[in-house]
């Protein structure tokens, strides 16, 4: 019994990397990969789009060097006129969730859907929806702060935008 469910476990376990295709990898000879660097990190606004009322704006991390890895949850910060914060910098919505390290060709993405809840879902006491002219990403060692415009409504007192893990391509 213990035989046969230990093979069974095995071919879950190699079937999955076995599958693995595109940018993403966890295998062994993509650690000698090094990291991306900040200079080689193009990051963009990608293409919005909204369910349940939360919209999402991918945030885009594109390789302009050489083939480079990155994995992780970016930190996502509301601001305004000045890049001062509005309200409380984006939750981690993958928490609990093993990132995976990706491997980046020149000129491949990966992205992050950054979620902004629609401030109207709260109390206006316990939200105090303010504007944000964009918000502040990071990816440490990965990516510096970079601005990114965007007009949203952001709760003033409790976290209604939320990040997560980053994934292949640019749809976040």
């Amino acid at each position: 019994m213990f035989r046969t469910l230990r093979y069974a476990i095995m071919v879950l376990v190699l079937g999955g990397v076995g599958s693995l295709s595109g940018p993403v990898s966890g295998l062994a000879g993509a650690q000698t990969v090094p990291s991306c660097q900040t200079r080689q990190i193009a990051v963009s606004l990608g293409r919005s789009s909204g369910a349940a009322g939360t919209i999402y704006h991918p945030i885009v991390f594109t390789n302009r060097g050489a083939t480079c890895a990155m994995w992780g949850v970016p930190a996502v910060q509301p601001v305004g006129a000045r890049r001062q914060p509005v309200g409380p910098p984006a939750r981690n919505a993958s928490m609990g969730e093993m990132p995976l390290r990706h491997v980046l060709a020149h000129a491949q993405s990966l992205s992050v859907g950054v979620g902004v809840a629609e401030t109207g879902n709260w109390p206006p006491a316990l939200c105090r929806a303010r504007r944000a002219i964009g918000v502040v990403v990071s990816l440490a060692p990965f990516v510096g702060a970079h601005f990114v415009p965007m007009s949203i409504s952001v709760c003033t007192r409790l976290a209604s935008v939320s990040t997560r893990l980053l994934s292949p391509g640019r749809a976040g």
